[in-house]
């Protein structure tokens, strides 16, 4: 009677849990989505990944196959092979589908958008809850879900038309830290390794924070042996099953054993070794006796294994980006803003708001480590993605939208002491200390009286970059109403031109569209004369140019006698024919034979 009283209260908390999460993911995204409705109504997403995410789905619902990642309308008429899998696509294509019988396409798409980045907003939401409730119980759970909720900038993969693959990637590592956090049993391993195959057949940019996962499996197994046996075996077996299924099935026809970047001969063959080795000190285990031996024995398979792969595939020695042109390393690389350090970033208000709440959360882990000892079975998960979030921060920011939203369930232990203290002021501040919005707003709110009050501080301005200024209104929709052709346009704009119109783009901002890329930054950095000869080897009919392009390259007094100088003066070559965009900032040129 005990059992099953406990487990209606255990169910019902669950219930209340998850309608927790979609109301606060649904608010949330309200709110953002209409502060956003101008842009977003005309199907003009946040971010130029999610629109070439949008044109991968529509070209995969239009027939191309599943296997066929190729980009055809960029880099034509051979297109760019591109480095997404098609895992992401699935939920946006199945609600495009579900939605076009009821609303017609275009609505169908538009919910997908807002639809489908809320939906997993609430998945994240609800397993910052569990995971809370596995570290500091059930009344910390809500406290794990409201700060989740404001886990900036955790919450930007979030908001409305964010189809990326990052916020799928945010709640797998989660289910990850939830299952090494429970009982080991075969289930749990095998779940955590197949979540883990998922994320890296999605994308790498997570192997650290999933290497530092493995890295506290194999803790747990040297530390507990025959207790964490079972979960190691299921985590192999998860992870090569699940592997094994994407190469069989949805491997792509783009199959480059130099590439060393997402779902790749690389990483496909480093992922089974790695689960054959975990495999092996499963079964040794009987015959480990000691934790020196199993320490010992785990060390030499994970070295052999990544020896093995860096002398197979020595391209992952230089990175994805390895066989990028040295150029762009230089002019186009530094300013993809994830893909920078934290040091890099523009100001210090910036810097706060990117790295303060995981921050927070590596110190408040190392004190819960040192506070509960005896619970580290069920801490060092998390605390292994939080801590190697902060150390990927100080070469990319990325790190910062996995760290943040795990720094939640830990963050949520402070404001539960301090609650069950009494004092309100310390309550204030531990929740002001562990809510990511605080480091957005409070650093840039003194920066902007800093700047007013200054006599030599410099003109705010609304932080609007050419890319957004240049798309709005229905800019893409009169752009769409000319004869369809090869557009040269710069990389911060060519995703909105394949995502938003049946026109074809040169260069884009991915780094396997190398001879692309380069083309366009040869026609724009180029004298006129030879810009019209790269035109006619690509047999470019438009040229799409905003007033604030090449800015970071300073391109006026770099490149003073290019195109790019040119157009950015008004002064098109005669070859250029302007044609009419109303109310867009936007120029629009044919080119003429």
């Amino acid at each position: 009677m005990e059992r099953s009283v406990g487990r209606t209260t255990r169910g019902s908390a669950r219930w209340a849990t998850a309608w927790l999460a979609i109301g606060l993911a649904a608010l949330l995204s309200f709110g953002w989505g209409y502060f956003d409705w101008p842009r977003l109504r005309w199907l003009t997403l946040p971010d130029a990944d999610d629109m070439m995410r949008l044109a991968q789905v529509r070209d995969w619902l239009d027939g191309q196959g599943i296997n066929d990642w190729t980009q055809y309308r960029m880099a034509p008429p051979l297109g760019a092979p591109m480095h997404w899998s098609r895992v992401n696509d699935v939920g946006i294509a199945g609600l495009i589908l579900g939605l076009t019988p009821l609303v017609g396409r275009h609505a169908a798409e538009l919910g997908a958008v807002l639809l489908y980045p809320a939906m997993l907003f609430a998945c994240a939401i609800f397993l910052s809850a569990r995971i809370t409730r596995r570290l500091w119980g059930s009344a910390a759970a809500p406290i794990g879900a409201i700060l989740m909720a404001l886990a900036y900038p955790g919450t930007t993969v979030f908001i409305p038309g964010r189809i990326d693959h990052h916020a799928l990637q945010v709640v797998l590592i989660q289910i990850v830290v939830l299952m090494l956090m429970r009982s080991p049993t075969v289930l749990t391993g095998a779940a955590a390794g197949s979540a883990t195959a998922i994320s890296m057949v999605i994308g790498l940019e997570t192997v650290p924070q999933l290497a530092g996962l493995v890295g506290a499996l194999a803790v747990l197994w040297i530390v507990r042996a025959d207790r964490e046996r079972i979960r190691l075996a299921g985590f192999a077996v998860g992870l090569a099953a699940t592997t094994a299924l994407f190469l069989l099935f949805l491997r792509p026809t783009y199959w480059d054993p130099a590439l060393c970047d997402a779902f790749t001969p690389a990483s496909s063959s480093a992922t089974l070794a790695g689960a054959f080795a975990l495999a092996a000190l499963a079964a040794a285990t009987p015959w480990l006796r000691g934790w020196q031996m199993r320490a010992i024995a785990g060390a030499i398979l994970g070295v052999l294994v990544l020896g093995a792969t860096l002398a197979v595939y020595p391209g992952c020695l230089t990175g994805p980006y390895g066989r990028m042109d040295p150029f762009l390393r230089v002019a186009f690389l530094p300013h993809i803003d994830e893909a920078n350090g934290i040091a890099a970033q523009h100001s210090v208000a910036r810097i706060i708001a990117l790295a303060g709440v995981l921050v927070a959360a590596t110190l408040a882990s190392g004190w819960m480590l040192v506070a509960r000892p005896r619970r580290w079975p069920v801490t060092i998960p998390i605390v292994a993605v939080i801590f190697v979030s902060a150390f990927v921060i100080l070469a990319q920011v990325r790190g910062a939208y996995i760290g943040a939203p795990l720094g939640a369930p830990v963050l949520a232990g402070v404001v539960l002491i301090a609650r069950r203290r009494g004092s309100t002021p310390l309550l204030i501040v531990s929740w002001l200390a562990s809510a990511g919005l605080t480091y957005m707003q409070v650093p840039a709110m003194v920066e902007r009286l800093i700047d007013r009050q200054s006599p030599e501080g410099r003109v705010e301005e609304d932080g609007t970059t050419p890319q957004v200024a240049c798309s709005a209104g229905d800019v893409w929709t009169q752009l769409d109403r000319y004869p369809a052709g090869v557009v040269m346009a710069p990389t911060n704009m060519a995703s909105y031109l394949v995502g938003s119109t049946h026109m074809a783009t040169v260069g884009a901002g991915y780094h396997r569209n190398n001879a692309g890329n380069m083309a366009m930054y040869r026609f724009f950095l180029r004298s006129p004369d030879r810009s019209r000869s790269i035109a006619r080897q690509w047999n470019v009919r438009y040229v799409a140019f905003c007033p604030g392009d090449f800015d970071e390259i300073d391109v006026v007094h770099t490149f003073p006698n290019s195109l790019a100088s040119r157009l950015r003066g008004g002064h098109a070559p005669a070859w250029l024919q302007t044609l009419p965009l109303h109310g867009a900032r936007m120029r629009f040129y044919r080119v003429l034979r």
